[in-house]
């Protein structure tokens, strides 16, 4: 499964409230990075980044537009909804490796 295949059914399993099954298409050794305002996070593991998605507000949707595919690696600019919030635009880049994603990065736009 290539890049593309992977984030398409990540972002439906996510966008359609299935987030463990989303989670199910990280690899073990997952990090990502998280930029806001002049700093950034960085989670490791497959612990941390999958927290991060299953305790996310109720109802939150990514959805990708104007997609670039490198190879392995992923980029978008996400469309990101929470109810009760203003939507939000990041870019992202996901790499993806055997099937896995293995590193994500999520910056405002």
């Amino acid at each position: 499964m290539g890049a593309s295949d992977t984030m398409e059914v990540f972002f439906e399993k996510l966008n359609s409230g299935d987030r463990e099954g989303a989670v199910g298409l990280m690899d073990e050794r997952i990090e990502m990075r998280v930029h806001v305002r002049d700093g950034s996070r960085t989670l490791r593991g497959l612990q941390q980044v999958s927290g991060w998605f299953l305790r996310g507000d109720t109802g939150l949707q990514m959805v990708p537009g104007e997609i670039r595919e490198m190879g392995n690696t992923y980029e978008a600019d996400l469309l990101v909804l929470r109810p009760g919030t203003p939507s939000q635009h990041i870019d992202a880049t996901f790499r993806v490796e055997a099937g896995k994603i293995t590193s994500i990065n999520l910056s405002p736009s």
